[in-house]
């Protein structure tokens, strides 16, 4: 540790923003980024995200933890019977606050919140939300360049920019050997039933009026037994405006040929779901 960095902890009681930044990887900064934008990743999402191993994810994890840029928690006992939850740390913050042209978050703020989410019951499905997501970026990094993630839309932003009409689980754009799928993504665990679950679908008819385009939905689920029940209902409540696929874990990888389209008999990769399905007009 050299002695600037004594003196800056010295004088303000912690890691300082400054130094941490002098001591960040670009990778680094997208972690910090991903999780300012999407709350929380487990170790095996930011392998994901950005390492070719899990134990390389595991060592750079723990030193910005040492430097105070992420946090972390469990929610179970015993310890090592479930995977820590990293999410951004007051620094972390601050310093991605910065670079975005934003005022840093009081520090308590940032605490408070990484409490609620650690109580959140909805945090279960915000991790299997980012897991889609960051199972799509590993997908891209073994592409070799032919694929992207070019969009990660959290609930949040979807909220934001669609909530008066639909609010989606997140939004996507899959771009593969240059054909770009725009998708809104429906995370389902089953705790609803198949009749709403479908509903939802006259509200992504609105919104492709709305953005006067027609709109992809995916439907991610959590067996092929709720698979096989809910796309009767979809298939009942979809019209010509909405496309929708259905896929479950148990199938594969989400950029994979997992996706079953409504009708079709034939799964299908992410990229190759039918074509003119594009993002909506922002």
């Amino acid at each position: 540790m050299t002695s600037t960095t004594r003196d800056t902890r010295a004088r303000h009681g912690g890691p300082d923003a400054l130094d941490l930044l002098g001591r960040l990887t670009e990778r680094d900064l997208l972690i910090l980024a991903t999780l300012a934008d999407h709350q929380a990743l487990t170790t095996a999402q930011v392998t994901d995200l950005a390492f070719g191993s899990l134990r390389a994810a595991q060592q750079r994890l723990a030193t910005l933890t040492r430097l105070g840029a992420v946090g972390r928690f469990r929610r179970t006992l015993p310890a090592g019977s479930e995977p820590w939850k990293y999410y951004l740390a007051p620094v972390g913050a601050a310093l991605i606050a910065a670079g975005r042209g934003q005022p840093p978050p009081a520090p308590a703020k940032v605490r408070a919140r990484a409490v609620a989410l650690a109580a959140s019951p909805r945090l279960g499905h915000l991790l299997g939300v980012n897991g889609f997501f960051t199972a799509l970026a590993a997908a891209a990094r073994a592409s070799g360049g032919t694929c992207a993630l070019t969009d990660w839309w959290s609930e949040r932003r979807c909220a934001a920019e669609y909530g008066d009409i639909v609010r989606p689980d997140g939004y996507g754009t899959w771009t593969c050997h240059g054909q770009a799928t725009g998708f809104f993504l429906e995370y389902d665990n089953a705790t609803e039933t198949t009749a709403r679950a479908a509903a939802k679908l006259a509200q992504y008819a609105d919104l492709a009026t709305a953005e006067e385009t027609p709109v992809l939905v995916l439907f991610w689920l959590p067996s092929p037994a709720r698979e096989a029940a809910l796309r009767p209902a979809l298939a009942r409540a979809a019209t010509g405006a909405v496309a929708v696929a259905t896929a479950t874990p148990a199938h594969g990888c989400p950029a994979g040929p997992v996706w079953l389209v409504l009708h079709a008999t034939r799964r299908r990769p992410l990229d190759q779901i039918p074509a003119g399905l594009l993002p909506p007009a922002r």
